[in-house]
């Protein structure tokens, strides 16, 4: 056997066996799509109080919004505020409202944060948070859609009071 045909053979080979594990995920792990986002919930938010934004910025979408303002820009700022300030975000209604590829939570928010030297915890109302199904890769190479977070909304009055306090 000669050279470019053994490496055919090897191109096909691992075409293969990553198909096959590409429909072995998408036929055994397929999973029910609010314990989807609610899982990715609860790891982003476990991630952020133990300060570590790998965890975070994993599930941030990369269109991420917050109140209608581009994110996209600022993840390292992001990152270095979840490395050192490590909030303690509870999310009190995690039940989101899945309407094709996009789900809806609408929920109070507790906030807990050390920022500059001062301790705020605030319980904002009625945070609206966005998730979205996105084209993502496993394992690097294998096409698979994940559930990302696109959008924060916080009415502009709660924000004026949590700045205010």
């Amino acid at each position: 056997m000669n050279k470019t045909a053994k490496t055919l053979l090897i191109v096909v080979a691992v075409v293969a066996i990553l198909g096959g594990i590409r429909v072995a995920l998408s036929l055994g792990g397929k999973q029910d799509d609010q314990k989807l986002i609610s899982e990715a919930l609860q790891e982003s938010l476990q991630a952020s109080k133990e300060g570590r934004p790998g965890g975070v910025l994993d599930k941030l979408s990369a269109s991420f919004k917050f109140n209608d303002q581009e994110m996209t820009a600022n993840t390292r700022q992001i990152a270095d505020f979840i490395k050192k300030q490590k909030p303690d975000v509870t999310i009190q209604n995690s039940e989101a409202v899945i309407t094709g590829d996009e789900a809806r939570i609408v929920s109070p928010v507790d906030l807990k944060v050390n920022f500059l030297g001062q301790s705020i915890d605030r319980r904002l109302k009625e945070v609206t948070i966005v998730f979205r199904k996105e084209e993502a890769r496993e394992f690097l190479v294998i096409p698979t859609r994940k559930w990302r977070l696109t959008d924060v909304r916080v009415p502009d009055s709660t924000v004026t009071d949590l700045l205010a306090q």
